[in-house]
């Protein structure tokens, strides 16, 4: 029977693995500081590697939902009221300031609860097709 020296492949597989973790941290910090919005597909295409590889990969996936929180816990460009409201504005124009603020809250809370909506069914999803993949794999068997 032939020995094979698996020592060299499993050596290149974790050369493989760590250049594509420091792919994925790289993409992470450009896209924090291009101020972009973070996603794991978008660090997946960055970096040029799978979304199964972030998500399988804890350091990798808390980071980047760290900083995706972080960037969105970041300022709007848009004005203050103190800003788009001089003293001088007229009450209707306040009135009508007012309500575009309590508007735009709204619809940031609502995208953020949407976001998170997504982010669980797409867990959910990858979820699944793993428990798929491992069914097949034990009907083979």
């Amino acid at each position: 029977m032939t020995r094979t020296n698996s020592k060299p492949l499993a050596e290149a597989t974790r050369r493989r693995t760590r250049a594509a973790e420091e792919a994925v941290a790289e993409a992470i910090t450009r896209a924090e500081k291009a101020q972009i919005p973070i996603t794991i597909a978008a660090i997946a295409s960055a970096a040029a590697v799978s979304t199964d590889f972030i998500y399988r990969h804890p350091v990798l996936r808390l980071r980047a939902e760290e900083v995706r929180k972080r960037s969105q816990r970041r300022p709007r460009p848009y004005a203050t009221e103190a800003e788009d409201a001089p003293e001088a504005a007229s009450p209707l124009v306040r009135r009508l300031m007012h309500q575009m603020k309590v508007e735009r809250k709204k619809h940031q809370d609502e995208k953020n609860r949407l976001h998170a909506a997504l982010e669980a069914a797409h867990g959910e999803l990858l979820h699944l097709r793993r428990r798929l993949e491992d069914s097949e794999k034990t009907r083979r068997s």
